[in-house]
């Protein structure tokens, strides 16, 4: 089974789901009914399980659907409520877009987002979660005003503004390899614990391999997915050990491991579409580099 499944496959389920019809799905995602329809036959093919069937009352998921869909369920909901700033009832203000490839920079850029809708409180932000390739499209049609990227993604029309760094640590269950808790650990001793990664189109997963490589180091993860919050779920049920933003691991829950050794940094940059006309991107640009 290839655990890479495309986030488009898990979307266009979680809304058929949602909706239990195709027609309703493909409306609300602006995506034709046999594009819906080819997607789930896709996802289904690539976890070889059947996830939904026709009833009276429409188009249900199957046990097993209903098992993708509550994980996935929860990914959706946490991601609608890190990305989405709420927008104030009045309709009287402007519109400023924000496109990202990655979740991590909410963790830098949150105060700028508060200060500016406290300044600008009917300027209605939107936050839109992509691939690169859709960005660009984006930013070339003008419907994109605000970028942020990993530092080897590119885009013509993009100017840099600042850069964030992070250095991914491995985390644990707290109770589930109560010994890793209480030394300090190398690389070659941790390989030896099963792991729970995102799949290698992750900015942090291939940041970790490039290093695994430069060390002459062959690894291949027990479990690998695309969804971090799925991930985050089963290192918190005991599966493995896991790799992300220590910022995310803080709770009572998980362990940050301690390590002889560090991951190289990874490097995320925020800036504006220089053919963006919109009149606030300087404002966000000036609180940002306060």
């Amino acid at each position: 089974m290839n655990k890479n499944i495309n986030l488009n496959l898990l979307k266009y389920f979680y809304e058929v789901v949602n909706t239990s019809n195709i027609t309703k799905a493909s409306e609300k995602l602006l995506v034709s009914q046999p594009a819906i329809t080819k997607a789930i036959k896709e996802l289904e093919s690539e976890l070889n399980v059947t996830l939904l069937e026709r009833s009276k009352k429409g188009v249900i998921p199957t046990e097993e659907g209903k098992i993708l869909y509550e994980h996935i369920n929860t990914m959706f909901k946490n991601f609608n409520s890190t990305l989405s700033v709420i927008e104030n009832s009045n309709t009287t203000g402007g519109h400023l877009y924000i496109g990202t490839t990655t979740t991590n920079f909410m963790d830098f850029i949150m105060n700028t987002l508060k200060e500016f809708k406290n300044k600008y409180p009917f300027v209605h932000i939107h936050i839109v979660l992509e691939e690169m390739n859709i960005l660009n499209d984006m930013a070339r049609l003008g419907h994109l005003d605000i970028l942020i990227k990993n530092d080897y993604e590119t885009m013509n029309e993009f100017v840099n503004i600042k850069s964030f760094e992070i250095t991914d640590k491995f985390v644990v269950a707290k109770d589930t390899y109560p010994e890793l808790a209480n030394k300090t650990y190398s690389l070659e001793e941790l390989l030896e614990y099963p792991f729970v990664l995102l799949s290698n189109i992750t900015h942090g997963r291939r940041n970790f391999d490039e290093y695994l490589k430069s060390k002459n180091i062959e690894f291949k993860p027990t479990y690998e997915f695309n969804s971090y919050s799925l991930c985050k779920e089963l290192i918190k049920n005991g599966f493995g050990i896991g790799i992300g933003n220590p910022i995310h691991y803080k709770d009572k829950d998980f362990v940050i491991i301690d390590t002889n050794f560090d991951l190289p940094t990874r490097i995320f940059n925020i800036g504006y579409i220089k053919t963006s006309k919109n009149k606030y991107i300087k404002d966000f640009i000036d609180i940002l580099n306060k």
